[in-house]
């Protein structure tokens, strides 16, 4: 699976200023609401889920990576929602650096098997620091879209 299988340009956020990891969710969760990505009854028990699970065991991978995550039982499909930010955001990553890509994802409780595979393999994208870099060097949505499109081609 490939990010841009399934993430949609209005779903990613460019910040400037950094702010909290748990304001950053929440802004994020939103815009999934605003795009109807998950029903309006469902956005505290997702945040709430979100909370938790970063509360847990931080969702920080390492080289500027975080990766919130969750399930409902009130969606069908995989909801994914990115955010590139100028400086970094401090989510108590296991290598202790801020982190400049969130990528949060709600996966459908009825799909656990796609949950595991998914996370690992945009886990494995995120190690590839060319990728990365031009992901943050990015602008706008369209420009980041193109970039996981042109990473696609390259890797199939």
């Amino acid at each position: 699976m490939f990010l841009s299988d399934n993430l949609k340009k209005n779903n990613i956020i460019i910040r400037k200023n950094s702010i909290t990891r748990w304001e950053l969710i929440e802004e994020m969760v939103d815009l999934a609401l605003k795009n109807k990505e998950i029903p309006h009854d469902d956005i505290e028990t997702i945040k709430k889920s979100l909370i938790e699970r970063e509360k847990s065991m931080s969702t920080g991978i390492g080289n500027g990576v975080a990766m919130p995550h969750c399930t409902s039982s009130r969606i069908n499909d995989l909801v994914l929602i990115m955010t590139t930010t100028d400086k970094g955001i401090d989510f108590d990553s296991i290598d202790n650096q801020p982190v400049r890509l969130v990528i949060l994802l709600i996966f459908p409780k009825s799909k656990f098997s796609q949950h595991i595979k998914t996370l690992a393999n945009i886990a494995k994208m995120m190690n590839d620091g060319d990728l990365r870099e031009k992901l943050l060097e990015q602008k706008t949505p369209e420009s980041i879209m193109k970039v996981l499109k042109d990473y696609r081609t390259d890797n199939i």
